[in-house]
């Protein structure tokens, strides 16, 4: 029973337990509405007089604790000022003194205008974690969380565009935006925003977000944002989407590694003479056609799903209380499925592949019944599996699931 990655396998069960994340963050704006309208296609605000509807996420005074409290060695502290940023470990000396005034230094800068910028928070905020797990499983994409805290009257970032969707959540004090014509429909990572000379044109935009409101912007929404007369907080939820061209690379890079008649060299002579030039176009003409027939649809898409449940979070809290009592686990010692837990079941002739936290677990297919039983219950114990496991093969059965984080002890 190793670990190792599998893909081009026959038959797939794919399997969540995900908090309902999205319905809440868009509310009143309904699901349908959202997936149907908005999504991947035009921006949505939402306006409530809710100032705490975030408040079970992140607030000020969160904030406060997180940032007087952080490591100032980080690269995911920022310090932005008019699209200029500042790694905070570029401002600290190498001397030790420097580094314990470097909080100091911190705020120094942003009263005199700079925004904090705390990048992917959600890998150490619990609240903001679950929010972001919820939405990668209801998104099928990779989700991360961002905080920006921008002084009074001041702006952190200039006109820009993100190559993820993002939600903006306004947490504290009001924040003016403002959205300019698109440069590139749904860029890429690789499309970067170019300001034109003249500017980055009228507003085609503009609004105002209080504390409890939102704002979603497909990728490749050019914006900025301005703080009002107070400090404003707001938290960018990025989600990056597996698009259709991270398909057709897959597919097309498969064929090129397996065939090598595309692998083969252009004619001798062909960047000088047009006649060369001509057939090597009759050529790709006919690989083109090669491609479309080999190419493994199925398996690509499969693989991307692979990918999507690789970027989400792990939901391994109290794994180390897990792995401290398993010498102590027996039939008898009640566990369940870790909540939260994205799994996907793979089977082929005589294993099934287990995918959750980025790995794959190989077990043998002739206990096909007994994981059925384990990822369906609430909770049980090793002697409440049913199949033809023995209860030795219970045990070990498990004592390995419990090891590798899928199960956790009630």
């Amino acid at each position: 029973m190793d670990n190792k990655s599998r893909t081009g396998v026959r038959e797939a069960v794919t399997h969540v337990r995900p908090p309902l994340a999205l319905a809440e963050l868009i509310a009143p704006t309904t699901v349908d509405s959202f997936v149907h309208e908005h999504w991947n296609t035009k921006p949505l605000v939402v306006h409530r007089d809710a100032p705490g509807y975030y408040a079970d996420v992140l607030t000020l005074a969160d904030i406060d604790a997180i940032v007087t409290n952080s490591s100032l060695h980080d690269d995911d502290l920022r310090l932005v000022i008019e699209g200029e940023e500042t790694s905070i470990t570029q401002l600290l000396p190498d001397d030790l003194e420097g580094k314990i005034n470097g909080l100091e230094l911190l705020f120094a800068r942003y009263r005199a205008g700079s925004t904090v910028n705390l990048t992917f928070l959600h890998e150490r905020w619990p609240a903001l974690a679950a929010l972001c797990r919820g939405l990668s499983t209801e998104l099928s994409a990779g989700v991360h969380g961002n905080v920006y805290l921008t002084p009074p009257g001041t702006r952190g970032l200039t006109p820009h565009h993100d190559t993820h969707d993002v939600f903006v959540l306004q947490l504290h004090g009001t924040k003016h935006w403002r959205f300019y014509p698109t440069q590139t429909p749904l860029p890429l990572r690789e499309h970067h925003y170019m300001m034109p000379e003249e500017g980055a044109g009228e507003p085609i935009a503009d609004f105002v977000l209080q504390p409890g409101d939102l704002a979603y912007l497909p990728r490749g929404t050019v914006h900025a944002a301005t703080a009002n007369d107070e400090v404003s907080l707001h938290l960018t939820i990025g989600v990056t989407p597996m698009v259709w061209a991270h398909v057709v690379r897959t597919a097309v890079e498969r064929v090129l590694l397996n065939d090598a008649r595309f692998r083969s060299a252009l004619p001798v002579g062909f960047a000088t003479e047009a006649q060369l030039r001509l057939d090597c176009v009759r050529r790709l003409t006919e690989l083109m056609d090669v491609l479309a027939d080999e190419a493994r649809l199925k398996d690509a898409i499969d693989e991307m799903a692979s990918k999507t449940m690789q970027r989400r979070q792990p939901v391994l809290a109290g794994h180390l209380l897990d792995l401290a009592a398993l010498p102590a686990v027996d039939l008898n010692t009640t566990m369940r499925l870790r909540p939260e837990l994205q799994w996907r079941m793979v089977r082929d002739d005589d294993e099934i592949h287990l995918e959750f936290h980025g790995k794959t677990i190989d077990l043998p297919e002739y206990i096909e019944d007994e994981l059925a039983f384990v990822m369906k219950a609430e909770e049980f114990s090793g002697a409440d599996i049913p199949g033809s496991l023995d209860d030795d093969g219970r045990l070990v059965l498990v004592r390995q699931l419990l090891q590798e984080g899928l199960l956790t002890l009630s």
